[in-house]
């Protein structure tokens, strides 16, 4: 999953890139080369990128400081290229962040969420509850609740889970850790079913049996655009922020929306992220002028003491500007460029940002192959906030109540209908 905003030049990644570049003239031709030497060196160059590079540096639990010593031993009994990919990916996993992962295929990963993540659970009073399921996804189908307690997953208590999935963390206390541990366990690995036992109220526990092979059922197409409420427009994106078709498409549903006194803006099946360009494309047929929607921080920048800071905006575009009422619904699964549409709304005053806490997924990504042995990592390589300077990843909507068993229907849509014929009175 991976957010690719438009970036300022950055030198320190460009000096990175075209050395990883001069490396691969050879290693294209020879192929990959998974050596004792290769991953040592490899592993090397992974450590110094990403202490170069990472957007959170400043942290306070700064586990890549020993990466290099801790993971000595099993770099050199790694011989295959699973094996080294699953040591990448331990020392990532030391981060607690869904935007650091390894994207070369290991067949025993733990998958990414959102964009594999079908239950959202939190601790609540010492239990982990089910506080939302996702739509089209197995869970929904194996018929998981808003309101389970989750007992067990793949045979163990869920705190034993959660704990071994964090491992000898410092912070393993950390409710945010907890919380990255929660939803790793519960979106499982990637050849593995997942067997997890659930207390539903007034039943005894029932288990439940979610296939390997993830299946997240949505209509056809980059979105899908019928009339709700008389004359109420409505374009829900379904995960298709990356591809840039989806702006021809988008302007195709809005025109066809043109005349409508009010449009709701889903972003509620968009946990893959996306790119820049497709955001900026959305968001420009809002506004008239030039308006601003994220500001941009790399820290350390060149030297200890200095950090790059800018604002990024939004151009106009297209034959129209949709001027009409505008509510943005978001939820868990509004992931990485998601979250900036979302927060680009709300900063250019320009709509009403409606739903639950989004993925809170941080920072911008940049991709990084390594010279050696072709494994590819991506991690976050600059800061994100809200124009006001929150934190994206900590910004909060205008909220709905959720992990209520009774809810019905879709209260985040039910509410946004509500809200739009207030705001047309």
């Amino acid at each position: 999953m991976v957010s690719r905003f438009t970036m300022m030049i950055d030198f320190r990644i460009v000096a990175v890139a075209l050395s990883i570049a001069s490396s691969l003239v050879t290693d294209k031709r020879l192929g990959p080369d998974f050596s004792l030497a290769s991953r040592r060196e490899d592993f090397k160059s992974f450590v110094f990128q990403f202490q170069d590079n990472y957007a959170y540096i400043d942290r306070s639990e700064k586990p890549w400081l020993t990466w290099s010593r801790r993971y000595s031993t099993a770099v050199d009994s790694a011989e295959t290229p699973q094996a080294f990919a699953a040591v990448l990916e331990s020392a990532l996993d030391e981060l607690h962040d869904f935007h650091a992962e390894v994207r070369s295929y290991n067949p025993h990963r733990f998958l990414p969420a959102p964009t594999f993540e079908d239950i959202y659970a939190e601790f609540r009073k010492g239990k982990a509850r089910v506080v939302a399921v996702r739509p089209g996804g197995d869970a929904e189908r194996a018929g998981v609740t808003v309101g389970d307690e989750v007992v067990q997953v793949q045979g163990e208590l869920i705190e034993r889970a959660v704990a071994s999935r964090l491992g000898g963390a410092k912070d393993a206390t950390s409710p945010n850790a907890r919380q990255w541990a929660l939803l790793s366990v519960l979106t499982g690995r990637s050849d593995e079913s997942r067997r997890i036992v659930l207390r539903r109220k007034g039943r005894s526990e029932l288990a439940v049996s979610l296939p390997v092979r993830r299946e997240f059922k949505r209509k056809p197409g980059a979105l899908e655009c019928p009339l709700v409420s008389g004359d109420i427009g409505y374009i829900r994106f379904h995960n298709s922020l990356g591809d840039q078709a989806t702006v021809a498409e988008f302007d195709h549903a809005l025109a066809a929306l043109q005349s409508t006194k009010g449009l709701i803006l889903d972003l509620r099946d968009v946990p893959s992220g996306g790119n820049s360009s497709v955001a900026l494309g959305i968001m420009g047929r809002f506004i008239s002028t030039t308006a601003s929607y994220q500001r941009h921080r790399i820290p350390h920048y060149g030297q200890p003491d200095v950090d790059r800071n800018w604002i990024e905006q939004v151009a106009p575009r297209g034959p129209f500007t949709y001027k009409a009422p505008l509510i943005v619904l978001v939820d868990h699964w509004t992931g990485s460029m998601g979250e900036g549409i979302a927060i680009g709304f709300d900063a250019m005053h320009r709509g009403q940002v409606l739903g639950t806490r989004m993925a809170g997924l941080a920072g911008a990504v940049s991709d990084f192959q390594l010279p050696k042995t072709g494994v590819q990592v991506a991690f976050a390589t600059e800061q994100t906030f809200h124009v006001n300077g929150t934190p994206r990843q900590n910004w909060i909507p205008a909220l709905i109540p959720e992990g209520s068993a009774e809810s019905k229907g879709d209260p985040i849509l039910i509410e946004a209908l509500k809200r739009m014929k207030q705001i047309r009175r």
